[in-house]
């Protein structure tokens, strides 16, 4: 059939189907697509089904990055909260719930924006309709990010003037290659509204396990999206639908129907904080402030403050100007010793960029206050000073500041940058200044450190807090002994009955705490005692290495020596090959070694490019894969200057040999033939490297548990007298990689196995 009676045909069947009364709308699709490629005068782009699933492999990475998307466009659509909740989802195939309570989406809204590609709202719409935020989601990568995650997906969408919600299921394995994008359809139905507003994506076949270490990180991605404080329940029941509430995601898993949480917003970043700091200013004008510390264990105490710059220990005078003020700071100290393994970093980041006091009037934030820069209560150049010991600049506090201005005593800048500057300001600037530097000086007091720089009569306390803490419970112990004689002398007890049961639970407590801490002090000494041992030996090889330098010319000389006489000898002289070859070999491993270890001398930090390192890694491991029967793919480095911060140049040299003799015994383990294969790029602000190995991995659970200390998979028994290289396991090699990352602010984690391996371990460095 030519092409001229083809097309008669086809505008036939197209009239046909578009006169009947239920037409198949995906045939008159694909008619017209027919038609419209016959047409001699023109030609049309057209597009493959399969781009969908090009893109959702291409725009989104990691997985971890998909859902972060997701919540971001959670973020947009004026979402106050946002739940993820994962099903069966430690390994592939599992469930994906992400249900939000934003203004959700009307059937234009679905059609024309999410289900349209390269959709232009950011471009037209860049803030959001009710609270005016500036959107986060990178344009249309959302509904691809789905399409990276799972097999299916299920949205149910419902806004607050609709009488239904709306429901659409995508299959995206219909989404094939060879066939015409616009054929294929998707079922959209009107469904009852489980809630007045919002949007809930149901993922069905994860096409990837997740880890509780995975999603967590997914929480750092959206950190800039936190407001790590939110107003007090006062405003928070006064405010008005214009006022931004904040935003805040909650992580779970689902186990037999219960919810476990994963990530909690409090958990994640005010648990760790040493201090919260609290100050009002009364009705009468009376200013206070009031501290809390549970680490320091420290019950919340209230202390006056007067108005008086020229005697601070008047706490009378009153602020007359800015009654019914409040505040409300957590306060940290960036002490690795603080916190919980693997948090200090995170937080310290969200310090360094969200960190400071921020001022809300009448409900409203007023800018600059509280950004990154801003030091409108002079607490950094107070700290610059160093007359105020305790660490106290911008980035050690997340807090804000209640006003309350009905009467708009408080004028805004003709700009409406920030407020004009008149008694109240200087008032209100002074009670927060001085009820900050005064708490940290009473936590500074707290922890037995000196608290300014002239303070005289400073002597650093020596008392073992062990041995008070002991002396505490025995002294609690006595004093009831003896409240119980005196009861039983008299007819009415000295004490309440719920007085001594709280005693009798605190001295529970404290006993439960020393055990912990003689727990914790043990595994610091063991730990201690190892890396001692360690450094002793560090030192020991570096003797050795040194040493065997100047012998190894030598055995050059003699082996040439034995091969000229021996040449005539086959047998011999390919023993006498084989020697030279393990000579140098061992003159390559000894040259790497010497040559790191005596650069410790120097100490001098330089960046590190990625390709330098891991070449000369390569090299000097080359014949020892051979032997080990490991196959070693040519490493991958996406993008050029992979340089990181400036780094001791020796550092590289433990973390992938590290990495290399674990990924060994992983390999021996399993019995197979191994692989190892190492790759580097880069992203906005950081550079990665990936060690992958196909050895026997690493369990979900325990993802976390290989960077602890003494933490190990390998014993004595591991250890054979034929086989050199199973190394009996510390414990200590994946800590000291971890803490040495941890020190550039970097992080290290157990990834998504790239496919055809086992076990992906990334690392992450701030670049140069």
């Amino acid at each position: 059939m030519d092409n001229e009676s083809k097309l008669l045909e086809l505008k036939k069947r197209l009239s046909e189907e578009v006169l009947k009364e239920s037409s198949d709308n995906n045939l008159i699709i694909s008619l017209s697509n027919e038609i419209a490629s016959l047409d001699k005068s023109a030609v049309r782009f057209s597009v493959d089904a399969g781009i969908i699933n090009r893109l959702g492999k291409e725009l989104v990475g990691k997985q971890e990055t998909a859902v972060s998307e997701l919540i971001k466009n959670a973020y947009d659509a004026d979402a106050t909260e946002v739940d993820l909740i994962f099903e069966n989802a430690w390994n592939q195939g599992g469930i994906l719930t992400i249900e939000d309570n934003g203004h959700g989406m009307n059937r234009e809204q679905l059609v024309n924006g999410f289900m349209r590609l390269s959709s232009s709202d950011k471009i037209h719409n860049p803030v959001s309709e009710k609270y005016k935020r500036q959107k986060a989601g990178k344009k249309g990568i959302g509904r691809f990010a789905t399409q990276r995650l799972g097999n299916k997906l299920t949205i149910i969408t419902q806004t607050l003037h609709s009488l239904d919600a709306l429901k659409v299921i995508v299959n995206w394995d219909d989404f094939e290659t060879d066939k015409d994008l616009l054929t294929v359809s998707n079922s959209i139905e009107f469904v009852s509204k489980t809630k007045e507003s919002g949007t809930t994506l149901i993922i069905e076949g994860l096409r990837e396990g997740w880890s509780d270490a995975m999603i967590k990180r997914v929480y750092r991605y959206t950190s800039e999206l936190l407001q790590p404080f939110p107003l007090s329940k006062k405003k928070e029941e006064e405010k008005e639908n214009s006022i931004d509430e904040g935003f805040k995601s909650n992580y779970y898993r689902s186990d037999n129907g219960d919810l476990v949480a994963i990530v909690d917003e409090e958990r994640a970043i005010f648990q760790h904080a040493l201090a919260e700091i609290e100050g009002y200013v009364l009705d009468d004008g009376q200013g206070c402030w009031a501290l809390k510390s549970d680490k320091l264990n420290f019950p919340e105490e209230v202390y006056p403050i007067g108005n008086n710059e020229k005697d601070k220990e008047d706490t009378t005078t009153p602020f007359n100007l800015i009654k019914g003020v409040h505040f409300k700071a957590y306060y940290f100290i960036y002490d690795p010793k603080l916190f919980s393994p693997g948090t200090v970093t995170f937080i310290r980041e969200l310090g360094y960029e969200k960190g400071g006091i921020k001022l809300y009037r009448n409900g409203f934030r007023v800018l600059p206050y509280g950004e990154q820069g801003d030091d409108w209560l002079g607490l950094d150049k107070s700290n610059n000073r160093n007359i105020i010991l305790a660490q106290h600049p911008n980035r050690n506090f997340f807090g804000f500041v209640e006003l309350e201005d009905l009467n708009n005593d408080f004028e805004e800048t003709s700009s409406r940058e920030g407020l004009i500057e008149n008694d109240r300001l200087n008032e209100l600037t002074d009670f927060v200044y001085r009820s900050l530097t005064t708490a940290v000086m009473k936590v500074q007091e707290l922890r037995g450190r000196k608290v300014t720089a002239s303070q005289k009569g400073y002597k650093k306390e020596t008392d073992n807090s062990s041995e008070k803490v002991d002396n505490a419970i025995e002294q609690i112990e006595e004093l009831f002994k003896k409240t119980g004689i005196e009861n039983e002398n008299n007819t009415e007890p000295t004490k309440p009955t719920e007085t001594v049961d709280r005693a009798n639970e605190l001295i529970a407590d404290l006993k439960k705490a020393r055990e912990v801490e003689k727990i914790q002090t043990q595994e610091l000494i063991d730990e201690n005692n190892m890396l001692r041992v360690l450094a002793g030996l560090g030192l020991v090889i570096g003797e050795f290495v040194h040493e065997v330098q100047r012998f190894l010319p030598g055995f050059d000389a003699d082996i040439r020596f034995l091969k000229n006489a021996v040449k005539d000898y086959k047998d011999v002289y390919e023993r006498t090959e084989l020697l030279e070859t393990n000579v140098k070999s061992f003159s390559t491993y000894t040259s790497y070694f010497d040559k790191t270890i005596s650069r410790n001398v120097h100490r001098e930090l330089e960046p590190i490019e990625l390709r330098d390192v891991v070449r000369n890694f390569e090299t000097v491991i080359s014949n020892d894969l051979k032997r080990a029967s490991i196959d070693m793919l040519p490493s991958k480095f996406e993008g050029y200057d992979l340089f990181t911060v400036p780094m001791h140049p020796s550092e590289w040299a433990s973390i992938l040999f590290n990495l290399y003799t674990n990924s060994k015994k992983a390999i021996k383990r399993v019995k197979t033939d191994g692989k190892i294969f190492i790759r580097c790029g880069k992203d906005d602000k950081i550079v990665f490297l990936e060690f992958s190995d196909n050895g026997d991995g690493i369990s979900k659970e325990n993802e976390e548990n290989i960077f602890n200390a003494f933490y190990t998979t390998s014993t004595a028994s591991n250890h054979t007298s034929d086989d050199a290289t199973a190394l009996t396991g510390t414990g200590l090699g994946l800590k000291i990689v971890k803490d040495i990352i941890e020190f550039y602010n970097g992080e290290i984690y157990v990834s998504t196995p790239l496919q055809g391996y086992s076990t992906t371990i990334r690392i992450e460095i701030p670049k140069n």
